[in-house]
C-alpha cells in the first residue's frame, strides 16, 4: 500500500511540477540554447563542450527549480494542496523524498539531459572521443544542480509567501555565484592562492574539469559542493518530517 501510495503521489506532484506550457517552453529553450552554443564555441575537447553548453543551461535550469521547486511548492501549501499530501499514508519522510525528486531532481535531470544529448549528437566528433569525460562532467553540473535546489526547496518550507521564497532561492543562488566570484577575483588580485582555490571548489564542474584536463588540484576541493548539498538535503529532510506544518 505504501509504494503504491508513494508512486501515486509522485506523479501527481510530478505533473503539477512538469504541467505545460512553462517546462515545455524551458525544455525548448534549453535544447535550443545547446544547439546554438554547440555551433558557435570553438571546443576540441569532451569536456570543453560540455563547460560550453552547460555552463548556461545550468542558469537557466537553476531559475526554472527555484520557481518549481521554490515558489510553487509554497502555492500548494497556500491552495490546500500540500495538507492534502500529506494525508496519504506514507510517513512524512518519504513525501519529503518525493516532492525533493519531482521538484528538483528530475526537471534539473531533464533540463541538463536534453542539452547534453543535442551536444553530444551534434558535436559527436569531439564528443565522441572519450565520452566518459562528458559523462562525468554532466554529473558534475547534475550535482551542482542539486546543491541549488537544495537552497531553493529548503526557502520554501521555511516561508509562507511565494513571493518571497522566489527572491530567497534567487537570491541564494546569486549570492553563491558571486561570492565564488568575488572570492576568485581577491585571491587573483593579492595572489591568495586558498581564496583562489575556494572560488574553484564552489562550482563542482571547474575542479572535475581540472581534475580530468590534469591541472594540479587539491582533492579536498571535489568534496566541497557534495557536502554542501548534503548538509542542505539532510537539514530540508529533518525539518520537513519534524517541524514543516502546511
Amino acid at each position: 500500500m505504501s509504494i503504491k501510495k508513494s508512486w501515486e503521489l509522485a506523479l501527481i506532484d510530478l505533473y503539477d511540477s512538469l504541467r505545460p506550457p512553462s517546462f515545455d517552453i524551458m525544455l525548448i529553450l534549453v535544447s535550443a540554447l545547446s544547439g546554438i552554443l554547440s555551433v558557435l564555441e570553438p571546443v576540441t575537447t569532451p569536456p570543453a563542450v560540455a563547460n560550453a553548453v552547460l555552463g548556461a543551461v545550468l542558469f537557466v535550469t537553476s531559475l526554472y527549480l527555484a520557481l518549481r521547486a521554490s515558489s510553487d511548492l509554497v502555492n500548494l501549501v497556500q491552495t490546500g494542496v500540500m495538507p492534502l499530501y500529506l494525508t496519504y499514508p506514507i510517513s512524512r519522510r518519504e513525501s519529503s523524498l518525493i516532492i525533493y525528486l519531482t521538484r528538483v531532481f528530475i526537471p534539473s535531470l531533464i533540463l541538463l539531459g536534453i542539452p547534453a544529448i543535442v551536444s553530444g549528437v551534434m558535436l559527436y566528433p569531439v564528443v565522441g572521443r572519450n565520452i566518459g569525460e562528458f559523462l562525468i562532467m554532466w554529473v558534475s553540473y547534475l550535482i551542482q544542480a542539486q546543491l541549488y535546489g537544495s537552497i531553493f526547496i529548503l526557502a520554501s518550507i521555511k516561508t509562507k509567501s511565494s513571493g518571497t521564497s522566489a527572491v530567497i532561492s534567487i537570491t541564494g543562488y546569486f549570492g553563491f555565484t558571486v561570492t565564488s566570484i568575488i572570492l576568485a577575483l581577491i585571491g587573483s588580485l593579492n595572489n591568495i592562492e586558498i581564496l583562489t582555490k575556494i572560488a574553484n571548489s564552489m562550482g563542482l564542474y571547474n575542479v572535475v574539469y581540472d581534475m580530468i584536463t590534469k591541472v594540479s588540484t587539491p582533492l579536498w576541493e571535489i568534496f566541497v559542493v557534495p557536502l554542501i548539498f548534503l548538509a542542505l538535503f539532510i537539514t530540508y529532510i529533518i525539518y520537513f518530517t519534524r517541524r514543516f506544518e502546511p
